[in-house]
């Protein structure tokens, strides 16, 4: 409602007490007109009929003649901008007393306004009219209406204005900060604070906020020194000594520094952000940290330079050797939980991270004595070297991707020298010596799935003990490691069984006898085209692998991997109609390194196979309902980010020969050069006769020098073999098992404003068991009074490895000695929100 409207109603309501009457007559002396435009009020009651007098204090009379004897038709406001004379100065008391109760507008504007607002305390009545040009506007009353309170006090009140002024959110003092901050700067010239004092006064934004915050206020430059005091008290909660020489007082601390840690976690961080660079530059933080170690501010994230700072000091660290691991480790989980470690730092974190992963398994590398033999090395990279090939490849291929990350070229530079001159030449010195004592006449190593029985141990029972259909991907050049980051991956979905065992690749370990080792039947020989023979029959190619693989098993099909799934689902289901073997196959690391141009972006073709073969598995489950999915590889690879030495190349294999590549040769009366061992191919059933390189050589054959396979190596021969199945039926889950959380408190007691909460995970991580994630408050009568944090419990380490030590900080208020209050625990892992368990507190808080 508004003036105008109202207005209109005492023209009907005084038309509907006198019906006839032909026309009605309503006064308004307006006390307030000084500021008044009233044209809206004209517009709208002429287009009702009704016309508008303005009448003074000369023109008395001649407003009678108008009404009286002029015009006697037409309805009229007659508008007089000056308070109501007493009835005996009054020459129009007649007109106004034919009028009735409806002859007047009686209620002056503010009235109205607070019948507007439904505003019934009395004592409001004053302040509305000292701030009158607030509510002139439409907006503003429209805004003002939308954020005062139920039954509101004066103060709140003022505190509404306060907010439509600071275009904020809501009246809270936070959010009233907040504003001002974002629409300006914090200095007393602020912008938004200007907007306040033209129609209040800034000292109800200053008294206000001060008072929430707890800050004494000053003279000069109030609004820095309430956002230094806010800021400074954040910094210092976490510090275990004095840093600065500076000091800003809060009567409520946990306040200050609670507004912060939730700002920084909002979407509204940004205007925080800058603050906090503008106060790192002014107090001259990074100084001041120079002059401590870095175990002084292990908990603060207040400044940006704080990270940098704890970067610097794991930089060094590696780059020293002289890290501890558990330690770090440790460190990073805290860290991780800061707003610059997620946004301005990230990558930075993620290649020390990587880092960190890889000295940690350099070290376990470094004190492992020498393989005995061929079932010993093979097991022990199945079992833990291969995280080396991992962490290096998730390393280099992030160094290289991020620009950003060149400072640190010196610790991947390093790394990678160790990484090519102590892991890969020691393991290949292991390789050599067992390969020349034992494995070159008898390459099978007792224990390990063979790649020539893949199809009679793995596949051949499931076609003849289930209905099923079997999918299987041959992705080229997948290696062990590549396939454990792939298992972890696709072990995260929901009813899916998957497991992860290593197969023993041919040797040679190249395409054309690693492809036909995993159909069915026999290799029977190899064409002096280098065609691979299975049962006589040539496997080079989607069409001969079809054929071998339809008489064995004649309801199959192969087709290339992507070409499949991207049909449609009524074209793709054509094709596997009626079949109960699909053989899938999938070439891009091979195709990337195999090329002497492409051969640098190896670690760029990993990351793109392995999004695409959880694409094609989610294509797989989803559109076809496949149940049972294998996926394994043909053979490894070497790669190495330097350029190959002149050292590392071998003369070339003389002979007659049917194929070969850098690291191998295959044909008959071959010859063995230095480097080079020659191995019998009888574990075939083969004749001829094979020549692989020793070490890290490469023979001088065309294509390029860095990817490499074909020789003996763990990372050539050790390829994974997984085993996914999606679970079906009654054992189906509607929802991931995740591990369980308990409160480790022994007695559940709060004696202090800043305390520690230990966590406990009674259960590793596993395939069965998923991470979860807590939200964690502490709350008194439904009412936060605690910061705000989310935990997530994902170890997959032993019981001693499971315990979470999580600070909290009490907002300061007036506990009763004895008053309870409840720990509350959301579990925020998946897409809802739900209520996990509440644990019951009692606060014994004797001082602020």
């Amino acid at each position: 409602m508004n003036i105008t409207e109202e207005l209109l109603k005492l023209f009907q309501q005084q038309q509907k007490e006198n019906p006839f009457a032909n026309r009605s007559v309503v006064f308004w002396y307006d006390t307030q007109s000084e500021n008044r435009n009233i044209t809206e009020v004209e517009v709208t009651l002429k287009q009702e009929n009704i016309k508008v007098h303005f009448l003074h204090k000369d023109n008395a009379f001649r407003t009678k003649v108008l009404l009286e004897i002029e015009d006697m038709e037409n309805s009229y406001l007659i508008y007089a901008p000056f308070p109501k004379p007493e009835d005996e100065e009054n020459f129009l008391l007649d007109i106004l007393l034919y009028g009735g109760k409806y002859g007047e507008l009686q209620a002056d504007e503010i009235a109205i306004w607070m019948k507007e607002l439904r505003l019934e305390h009395l004592a409001i009545r004053e302040f509305l009219q000292e701030h009158a040009r607030f509510f002139e506007n439409k907006a503003r009353v429209a805004k003002f209406q939308k954020l005062l309170p139920n039954k509101p006090t004066v103060d709140q009140v003022m505190h509404t204005m306060l907010g439509v002024l600071c275009n904020a959110k809501s009246i809270h003092p936070q959010d009233i900060l907040k504003s001002v901050l974002a629409g300006g700067n914090i200095s007393d010239t602020n912008d938004v604070l200007e907007q306040v004092g033209k129609f209040a006064d800034k000292e109800l934004f200053y008294s206000y906020i001060e008072g929430y915050f707890g800050i004494e206020k000053v003279d000069n430059n109030r609004m820095a020194n309430i956002i230094e005091t806010i800021v400074f008290q954040h910094f210092t909660s976490h510090l275990e000594e004095k840093v600065l020489p500076i000091e800003y007082k809060s009567t409520v601390p946990n306040i200050c520094r609670i507004f912060v840690e939730e700002w920084l976690k909002s979407d509204e961080r940004s205007t925080l952000k800058k603050t906090l660079d503008l106060l790192e530059q002014k107090w001259k933080v990074e100084y001041a940290l120079e002059k401590h170690t870095y175990q002084a501010f292990l908990r603060c994230d207040t400044f940006a330079v704080i990270e940098r700072k704890i970067l610097d000091v794991l930089h060094e660290l590696l780059l020293n050797e002289t890290i501890e691991v558990t330690e770090w480790k440790s460190i990073l989980s805290e860290r991780s939980k800061s707003y610059w470690y997620k946004t301005r730092f990230n990558h930075d974190y993620d290649l020390l991270e990587k880092g960190l992963r890889f000295y940690e398994w350099l070290h376990s590398f470094e004190r492992d004595d020498v393989p005995q033999n061929g079932k010993d090395l093979y097991k022990r990279y199945a079992d833990k070297y291969f995280n080396l090939d991992q962490a290096y490849r998730h390393m280099q291929h992030l160094f290289k991707c991020e620009s950003s990350l060149e400072k640190y070229s010196e610790l991947v530079n390093q790394f990678s020298f160790w990484y090519e001159n102590r892991y890969l030449l020691e393991l290949s010195r292991y390789t050599d010596d067992i390969l020349e004592k034992d494995l070159k006449d008898h390459w099978p190593v007792e224990d390990f799935l063979q790649q020539k029985n893949f199809f009679r141990t793995m596949i051949r029972p499931l076609i003849e003990g289930s209905r099923e259909r079997i999918f299987i991907i041959i992705s080229d050049a997948l290696r062990f490691e590549i396939g454990n980051e792939l298992t972890n991956d696709l072990g995260n979905r929901l009813n899916v069984e998957i497991k992860l065992q290593p197969m023993q690749a041919t040797l040679p370990s190249y395409t054309q006898l690693g492809m036909a080792a995993l159909l069915p039947g026999k290799i029977t020989g190899i064409a002096t085209d280098g065609t691979v023979l299975v049962d006589g029959q040539s496997t080079r190619g989607l069409n001969n692998r079809n054929k071998v693989l339809q008489q064995y098993e004649p309801d199959s099909v192969t087709m290339k991997m992507e070409d499949f799934i991207q049909l449609g689902k009524e074209e793709g289901t054509g094709l596997i109609r009626g079949k109960r073997v699909a053989y899938l196959y999938h070439d891009s690391i091979d195709a990337i390194g195999d090329s002497g141009k492409m051969e640098g972006y190896t670690f760029e073709a990993v990351e793109n196979t392995l999004e695409r073969l959880k694409a094609a598995v989610k294509k797989l489950t989803g559109t076809y309902e496949a149940v049972r999915i294998y996926i394994t590889s043909d053979h490894g690879f070497l790669y190495q980010t330097s350029q190959v030495e002149r050292y590392q190349k071998t003369e070339s294999i003389q002979g007659d020969l049917v194929d070969g590549n850098r690291r191998f040769a295959i044909g008959n009366n071959l010859s063995a050069p230095e480097g080079t061992t020659k191995i019998s191919l009888s574990y075939l059933g083969l004749e001829q006769e094979a020549v692989v390189a020793k070490g890290l050589n490469r023979f001088t054959a065309g294509g390029g020098q860095r990817f490499v396979h074909g020789g003996a190596m763990p990372q050539e021969c050790i390829i994974p073999v997984i085993e996914y199945r999606q679970i079906k039926g009654k054992a189906r889950k509607a929802m991931e098992e995740r591990v369980h959380v308990r409160v480790a408190s022994i007695q559940k007691v709060i004696t202090s404003y800043q305390f520690i909460v230990p966590f406990f995970q009674e259960e590793k991580v596993s395939s069965e068991l998923f991470p979860r994630t807590l939200r964690a408050a502490f709350y008194r009568n439904n009412e936060r009074i605690s910061n705000e944090l989310s935990i997530t419990f994902n170890s997959t380490g032993e019981v001693t490895e499971r315990q979470t030590d999580v600070v909290f900080h009490l907002l300061e208020d007036k506990y009763r000695t004895g008053d309870l209050c409840v720990l509350r625990l959301e579990d925020v892992s998946g897409r809802n929100t739900k209520m996990y368990r509440e644990e019951e507190f009692e606060l014994k808080l004797y001082s602020l």
